[in-house]
């Protein structure tokens, strides 16, 4: 991403984290600054959109994001997502985001994981959508603080992890279920 695109992006992520707390002080019900978030960010991803869980709502698990993980969603919106879904053309879903500490136990994800923060989702492609283009995307913008390629060589179940961090590590890594490698420099040959 460019420098002006950085510092719009950084703007934009700025602006909306002072409505957040503007919006703390009129009212504190997670329905109506759910409404509110999702109406000033607009383009293509919502705060509902990644905090909700088919796994949640059949376990009976409150997945509601407190201030601050709402407020790291924004950025995870803002920085990373919206900018990957642009470059990328098409819509994409996102198989999983925010998680609750229970959530994620129910998930099997581990206990630092940065979708118990709000900063990471796990996305697919749609309607014959290429994830390969997605992480692509990905790596074109620039703007994560880790990008994962996860699933076995060989399996039909892959998805690309990305997160934000107001520092990121830009690390590009895959995942085979039982490790991670980090694939900087030979990205291309795990991404096909």
């Amino acid at each position: 991403m460019d420098k002006k695109k950085l510092i719009i992006a950084g703007s934009i992520a700025a602006a909306t984290a002072i409505a957040v707390l503007i919006f703390r002080k009129v009212t504190s019900s997670y329905a109506n600054m759910s409404t509110f978030i999702n109406s000033v960010m607009g383009n293509y991803f919502t705060i509902d959109e990644l905090c909700y869980s088919d796994t949640a709502k059949a376990k009976g698990i409150d997945n509601t994001p407190s201030a601050q993980v709402q407020s790291n969603l924004v950025k995870l919106i803002n920085n990373t997502l919206n900018p990957i879904r642009e470059k990328y053309g098409k819509p994409i879903r996102v198989s999983s985001g925010y998680r609750s500490d229970a959530l994620n136990k129910a998930v099997g994800g581990v206990s630092n994981s940065q979708h118990l923060t709000g900063q990471a989702a796990d996305l697919v492609a749609t309607n014959g959508g290429s994830l390969a283009d997605i992480f692509k995307a990905a790596i074109a913008c620039n703007n994560f603080d880790q990008l994962i390629w996860e699933g076995p060589k060989n399996s039909s179940t892959k998805w690309v992890h990305v997160s934000y961090a107001d520092n990121p590590r830009r690390e590009i890594l895959y995942y085979n279920g039982n490790g991670y490698t980090n694939i900087a420099s030979n990205w291309k040959n795990y991404v096909k």
